[in-house]
């Protein structure tokens, strides 16, 4: 799957936090990471994305020592 560069970027000046992608167990996914694991408004992120993509929020963990929850995104295209 791809995202554009142009889409990423925007992506990262909307939250101002460092932006980390990284891949997921399914095919056709990309995971979207907030600074350290921060969670963002969902449907600003949905907005800036193209209309074939899906966004779906995943609550990972609670982990106090790091700031409480940790949150990702999962992206897929034409799902």
């Amino acid at each position: 799957m791809r995202i554009p560069i142009d889409i990423l970027k925007k992506i990262s000046d909307e939250f101002n936090r460092t932006l980390e992608i990284g891949t997921t167990l399914s095919a056709g996914e990309l995971s979207l990471r907030f600074g350290y694991w921060r969670k963002v408004d969902i449907n600003k992120l949905i907005d800036i994305l193209p209309k074939d993509y899906t966004v779906k929020e995943n609550f990972i963990d609670e982990d106090e020592e790091c700031g409480g929850e940790l949150w990702n995104y999962i992206i897929s295209y034409g799902v």
